[in-house]
């Protein structure tokens, strides 16, 4: 993952749409729209809505991931238009999804939501696309050795 590209499900996170800035793990959506998104247990803000069992969570992550996304959607994820801990709603592999930015250090990374209908058509997509960046497929335990 560090020099190629890795693509791991962590549908597992905690989810929560939000009209107020959370103080941690949050992105910014638009005018008081917000995601939160963590390991959980979550002790979510008040008002908070619960939608972990609505999205599939795909991490692509890896010098390469801006490549491989970009073969799947039409948004521009450039530093400067979606730079770190920022997110944007998009067509990915033909699906709705939200795109949100959290780079692993200088590494960069994308969390990618759809709905879980969808969640094994996208995977299949990214994986797909990722095949001449020669993407990996990776678990909770990569993840956490990068971020650690």
């Amino acid at each position: 993952m560090r020099k190629t590209v890795g693509l791991a499900d962590l549908s597992y996170l905690s989810k929560f749409d939000l009209q107020k800035e959370p103080q941690a793990n949050g992105w910014w959506l638009g005018a008081n729209h917000y995601w939160m998104i963590a390991e959980p247990p979550l002790d979510p803000p008040s008002g908070a809505i619960d939608i972990s069992s609505v999205y599939t969570s795909l991490r692509l992550a890896g010098p390469k991931s801006r490549d491989v996304l970009s073969k799947v959607t039409s948004l521009n994820i450039s530093d400067f238009v979606l730079p770190h801990l920022r997110g944007a709603q998009a067509s990915v592999a033909h699906t709705h999804a939200v795109v949100l930015r959290e780079d692993i250090g200088p590494i960069p990374a994308f969390h990618l939501l759809v709905s879980r209908e969808y969640g094994e058509s996208v995977w299949e997509t990214i994986v797909h696309a990722g095949h001449e960046f020669h993407l990996c497929l990776f678990g909770l335990m990569a993840l956490k050795s990068f971020e650690g």
